[in-house]
């Protein structure tokens, strides 16, 4: 009788182990069919967004990016759907919540260059210069030879009027690239802001002879001729620089003949200008709207 009862209790536990292990193996499956189940919802959202990007509904495809990344929380892609996530609430002018998203993918990859970089310019565009520099010398540790780096930092240099500093960065262009063109512009408006006009007239000279048909030297050389105050000459350059941008004329080349109109006493063609300046300016920063109201 009791090796029945033995036998009996032996086949129960062997019953039980099998249930358990058929249970702990649906466990598995169901476990392996929710993974796949969120891999495929946090591609789909994805997908999602770039289709709403392409058509340029920004509003949609952050949204749809904000929603993969709660859905998969840990994915390695985060951080670079951050990155993008950054840049959508850039162009909808959605600046601080775009410096956050950029921040928030730096903790992940600290290293990241592109994503620094972005966040690096958009201090620059918030007028947060400081902040700017910071991240392009970050990038400099990480790069030492970039030329982009070194030129971006250069103008942030020149904005809190650093310009020894800035001088520094652009010699380093011309020792790694001698013929760079980009290096003599930032030179030539250095020059300008420290009043040594007869070498910024040289260098843009120069310049004129090598980019005959850019806008923005010209712009650039009124701008050192209005300091000097050649008013005929910078109204020549002026209007050169506008004949060479066509429909692509800067905020910046509006404001500059404004304030030249201003000096010569053209209070409504200088208004004129200031508020084509102003709307461009909303255009290419919506931002600006958001504080006009």
């Amino acid at each position: 009788m009791y090796t029945k009862i033995g036998i009996i209790n032996k086949l129960m536990g062997i019953i039980l182990l099998f249930l358990l292990l058929a249970s702990t193996s649906k466990s598995v499956k169901a476990q392996k069919k929710v993974q796949v189940d969120s891999i495929n919802n946090y591609l789909a959202l994805i997908d999602s967004s770039f289709i709403a990007s392409s058509a340029q509904n920004y509003s949609l495809a952050e949204n749809y990016l904000s929603k993969a990344m709660k859905i998969n929380e840990k994915h390695p892609l985060n951080v670079y759907l951050l990155n993008n996530l950054g840049a959508l609430q850039q162009i909808q002018g959605k600046f601080n919540e775009a410096v956050m998203s950029y921040s928030a993918a730096l903790v992940k990859n600290p290293d990241e260059q592109t994503i620094r970089f972005n966040r690096a310019k958009l201090y620059a565009l918030k007028g947060q210069h400081k902040a700017a520099i910071t991240d392009y010398s970050i990038l400099m540790s990480l790069a030492p030879k970039n030329e982009l780096y070194l030129y971006q930092r250069a103008m942030s240099y020149l904005l809190v009027k650093n310009y020894d500093l800035a001088d520094l960065d652009l010699s380093e262009i011309l020792t790694l690239s001698p013929s760079s063109l980009k290096a003599r512009i930032g030179l030539a408006l250095l020059e300008t802001m420290r009043g040594n006009y007869d070498k910024a007239e040289r260098i843009y000279d120069y310049l004129i002879e090598q980019l005959p048909k850019s806008s923005d030297v010209y712009e650039g050389r009124a701008r050192m001729y209005l300091a000097r105050q050649m008013k005929g000459f910078a109204l020549r350059d002026m209007n050169k620089a506008f004949e060479l941008a066509k429909l692509s004329v800067s905020p910046s080349l509006y404001r500059l003949r404004a304030e030249l109109m201003q000096e010569i006493g053209e209070e409504a063609k200088a208004k004129q200008d200031l508020e084509t300046a102003l709307k461009l300016e909303l255009n290419l920063d919506p931002s600006k709207q958001q504080n006009q109201k």
